[in-house]
């Protein structure tokens, strides 16, 4: 595929075309690289590190993306800063050319992490880096549901289509488990490498190969189609209580290859669905071939590739309900040997991303309500509570007028449009595209910098502290966490820092002992953010100075990074009546003197006394 004079290393093949820069993968049929050899879990998978990619997890769960490690330790090869591979991307880049990463077999695996660790080390990073793709043909799959979704948060997925024959097994065999196939693995990656292969229709091993990995690709296919349609069906619940499925799930765009057609796939429910039904045949002698089908066609790509001009697109949509075989969606499906039953699970699996569509349409018709009550309290409440000269926190906290009766509905009724969207969000009831929305953080971030310090005053009014504990520890709703989490989320990826980063990059400089004890601190007060401002305060105020002089250190110096990023209003905590100038009154004048807190309070009662 590589034309001459293209730089070829062991791992991959470089080569431009009209501009264009393509690194081609080598395939590998070693076990180690689809299982690496001291990896004990059931399927080979492993943690992505988060300082490493920062965007592959859930943000409202909190979980990083699970991935295979044999295939991460291949990537890993080729990634460091002095390799070859580093050097060719880093020059493409700052010649702002397209790249497209590429691979057959588990290159392909190669190709699509490959992929990923370019958008989150160069594309969010610098709007002028151009957009990859990256096109695979037969790889197996790479990553499970989190490490699916978050490709779909940042809108990703667009850039990775994948190539599959009809009955290829590659795409098929991390749906196995490891300890049902690991005996026999060699002999079959070794009928799969085209440089030793010598099919026999006759292999029995081939035989046991696939009818292992398409048992457990049918338990897993059925469970999945099970939880979309809300039906337990106990054998299959009683079965995945004792025995592990496979965490991993297609990835982007697949297209799947017939004879005379290409079906389109975008929707990763339909194509595990699809993984299942078009390796089967209702045509007696056909079905008996198919294990040796499968290992014929990981070898038919490059015939694919030939004759892919001449075969008819096919897209499979929301759109195109795939239930009968009139319409050509109908007719692609026929060609893919797909049975009733297969059709109903991909229309089960269409009709739920319908129901994510329709429950993110519901969310939306609130958005009104929810700017109407957050506008209220800018515009109306806070006002007119710090004409008392103690700011809504406190107002709230003595709650003696009927504004504050009515900022205790708003509040009650905010958490419960929140809660919501929060439980739709875990379950994956909504598009993948929904966290990642910049109008949806852009609010949940205005309503917990509002409403999250009225929730913390109500916890301390009610002494709800001295039962359950600090508000930070016991008390903080779920749903102002992960309204934290989308913010440091959004505001990471481009500018690499937050609030609490500038303050570390000052206590970088102190003394290790010191720093520890910081540390220390904040893991007890939990005070990481500037809407917990005053969670942090109640917990301060009434102990002896010498006892808690770091935390009060600390909440300081990250009080100047809440003030600059909009966390905490300086013009409320000043004010003559509030809490935290009372307890700031309290504090040593030696310290509050040495305080950058000092001239930003006396200018603040300045402006008030003018």
């Amino acid at each position: 595929m590589a034309s001459k004079g293209a730089n070829q290393t062991e791992h991959y093949l470089k080569e431009e075309v009209g501009g264009i820069i393509f690194f081609a993968f080598a395939p590998s049929f070693s076990a180690e690289d689809l299982f690496a050899t001291a990896n004990t879990s059931p399927f080979g998978e492993i943690k992505m590190k988060r300082n490493q990619f920062p965007c592959m997890r859930s943000i409202g769960n909190n979980v990083d993306a699970t991935v295979n490690e044999a295939f991460l330790k291949n990537l890993e090869v080729i990634i460091g800063p002095r390799t070859s591979f580093y050097a060719s991307v880093q020059s493409a880049v700052e010649r702002e050319q397209q790249i497209v990463f590429t691979g057959h077999s588990l290159g392909g695996a190669t190709a699509i992490l490959a992929t990923v660790w370019y958008l989150e080390t160069y594309f969010i990073r610098n709007p002028n880096v151009p957009e990859p793709r990256c096109v695979t043909f037969g790889a197996p799959l790479v990553g499970d549901y989190i490490f699916k979704h978050a490709l779909g948060r940042e809108n990703w997925s667009r850039f990775f289509v994948n190539f599959v024959t009809r009955f290829d097994i590659v795409p098929r065999i991390m749906l196995a488990r490891k300890a049902s196939i690991e005996k026999i693995l060699p002999h079959v990656l070794g009928q799969l490498d085209p440089r030793r292969a010598s099919i026999q229709e006759s292999d029995q091993i081939i035989t046991e190969f696939y009818t292992t990995v398409m048992r457990d690709t049918y338990t897993v296919a059925s469970k999945a189609v099970c939880q979309l349609i809300g039906n337990g069906e106990a054998f299959l619940e009683t079965l995945s209580s004792f025995l592990e499925l496979s965490p991993y799930r297609p990835v982007g765009t697949f297209v799947f290859s017939t004879q005379k057609r290409l079906v389109v796939v975008n929707n990763s429910d339909a194509i595990l669905q699809m993984l299942l039904y078009t390796c089967q045949s209702n045509d007696e002698q056909e079905l008996s071939l198919i294990p040796f089908l499968s290992i014929r066609d990981h070898h038919g790509y490059e015939e694919l590739v030939q004759s892919i001009g001449i075969k008819l697109l096919n897209h499979l949509d929301l759109h195109n309900p795939p239930l009968d075989g009139e319409n050509s969606i109908g007719s692609a499906l026929n060609d893919l040997g797909m049975s009733t039953r297969g059709r109903q699970c991909i229309h089960a699996a269409l009709e739920a991303e319908k129901q994510r569509v329709e429950n993110q349409k519901n969310i939306e018709t609130k958005r009104d309500k929810i700017v109407e009550r957050l506008t209220w309290i800018v515009e109306k409440y806070k006002p007119k509570c710090q004409t008392h000269k103690n700011g809504y926190y406190d107002s709230f906290k003595d709650s003696k007028e009927e504004n504050d009766f009515k900022a205790n509905v708003t509040r009650v009724e905010l958490a419960g449009i929140f809660d919501e969207v929060l439980g739709l969000v875990k379950k994956g009831q909504l598009p993948d595209g929904f966290e990642g929305s910049g109008d949806l953080i852009n609010l949940a971030t205005q309503y917990r910098r509002l409403i999250e310090p009225l929730d913390i005053s109500n916890y301390y009014r009610h002494l709800k502290n001295e039962d359950t504990g600090p508000y930070m520890l016991h008390g903080r709703p779920s749903r102002y966490i992960y309204a934290q989490r989308g913010y440091e989320h959004r505001i990471l990826k481009p500018k690499g820092m937050i609030a609490e980063d500038v303050f570390w990059n000052k206590v970088n400089d102190l003394n290790l002992g010191l720093k520890q004890e910081i540390q220390e601190n904040l893991k007890i007060s939990g005070s990481k953010c500037g809407s917990c401002f005053w969670a942090e305060v109640e917990e301060l105020k009434g102990k002896p100075y010498e006892e808690v002089e770091v935390r009060v250190k600390t909440l300081q110096g990250m009080l100047e990074g809440w003030i600059g990023d909009g966390e905490v209003d300086d013009k409320e905590i000043f004010l003559e009546g509030s809490t935290f100038r009372k307890w700031w009154n309290t504090l040593p004048d030696n310290h509050k003197l040495h305080s950058p807190l000092y001239l930003r309070g006396r200018l603040m009662d300045e402006t008030r006394a003018t």
